[in-house]
């Protein structure tokens, strides 16, 4: 596993982005103090996906996986079907096709997956926890959720909910900017 570089600190980020700012040509567009608190924002959820994917992978390295496999795991053990196929698990975890073919490929080697004939299509085969699949996730969740308590117990409950709403609605939009290109591309 890859060990995780120092992260900049906000000052560095702010100061980065500054100098950034001061060597694009003055256009108006690119000088705003929106526009660079924009960037600021995004490079701060970059630096913390990666931070938290970094500390979760701690956990779950002690149990030979890692925040993609994981994530397989639990889509399957979250799922009302408790089966999922390859393209849908793809699609679930933003993982390409190959990338969830090899996932699953070593997690049924381990014996935390199965693969079994559709429910709904004979021709389809579907990937399903094994029993031990199961367990695992039973042991992993509750580390996983203590360390994930200690990062964020340095927000009061209030503070939190305020950061879940507002990443709900970045979500939401990021997910109709997603749309919106989409219905561009296929104007051409």
């Amino acid at each position: 596993m890859k060990t995780l570089l120092p992260l900049d600190t906000h000052a560095q980020i702010e100061a980065r982005i500054e100098r950034v700012f001061n060597r694009l040509p003055q256009t108006g567009t690119y000088t705003s103090c929106t526009h660079k608190q924009n960037v600021m924002i995004k490079l701060l959820v970059k630096h913390v996906h990666q931070a938290l994917t970094h500390d979760m992978n701690l956990v779950l390295k002690e149990h030979e996986l890692n925040h993609v496999s994981f994530t397989a795991l639990m889509m399957l053990y979250s799922s009302e079907r408790e089966s999922f196929n390859p393209s849908d698990l793809s699609e679930a975890t933003s993982e390409s096709r190959a990338n969830v073919t090899r996932i699953c490929d070593e997690l049924v080697t381990k014996g935390l997956l199965m693969r079994a004939p559709s429910d709904v299509d004979r021709r389809r085969i579907d990937l399903k926890l094994a029993p031990e699949g199961v367990a695992t996730i039973e042991k992993i969740l509750p580390s996983y959720g203590l360390r994930l308590g200690r990062i964020l117990d340095r927000f009061q409950d209030e503070e939190l909910q305020q950061l879940e709403s507002l990443l709900s609605r970045l979500l939401e939009g990021l997910t109709q900017n997603s749309d919106q290109a989409g219905d561009h591309s296929n104007e051409k």
